[in-house]
């Protein structure tokens, strides 16, 4: 079976949809405050860590070693750990709010993770991928990358206490 590249762009936001909703507000936005240092640290020593990677001699004899596939890799690393650090740390306390709010969370949370994936590809790359939905997303990383943080902030002035 040969999974195409459009069904995998509909299951992760499906599955992190879901999984927003599940895990409650907190935890998401825990999720996504994590996702963005992990994309920061990426965007900044990515090069670093594919050289790295392409050069050791253990991973590449190993594996088939590309930019896109070492930063991906790095990505979901990072954000995994700091993500386990700070629920293990009692990070991750507060009040709960809709399973409306906490699935858009989750939605916005896919589209932050598989945009910044996706911009590790080069145009070429991508191309060759020939997915609508991979495109789609790419094309609108920028409102992926402030919606996130765009609606903490707007949900913060909503909410009164």
């Amino acid at each position: 079976m040969n999974i195409s590249w459009d069904l995998f762009v509909l299951l992760v936001f499906g599955a992190l949809t879901i999984y927003g909703a599940l895990i409650g507000k907190n935890k998401i936005l825990g999720i996504l405050v994590n996702l963005y240092i992990a994309l920061a640290v990426v965007l900044i020593s990515g090069d670093m860590i594919y050289s790295f990677a392409s050069n050791f001699s253990l991973i590449s004899n190993n594996f088939a070693v590309t930019e896109f596939g070492v930063k991906t890799i790095a990505l979901v690393t990072i954000t995994g750990l700091l993500t386990i650090k700070s629920e293990v740390s009692g990070l991750d306390s507060g009040d709960s709010i809709g399973t409306l709010m906490t699935g858009a969370y989750g939605l916005l949370a896919a589209g932050l993770f598989l945009s910044a994936a996706f911009s590790f590809m080069s145009f070429s790359e991508r191309l060759a991928l020939d997915s609508n939905f991979v495109n789609l997303v790419y094309n609108f990383r920028v409102i992926f990358a402030f919606a996130p943080a765009l609606l903490m902030i707007g949900s913060a002035f909503i909410r009164r206490r």
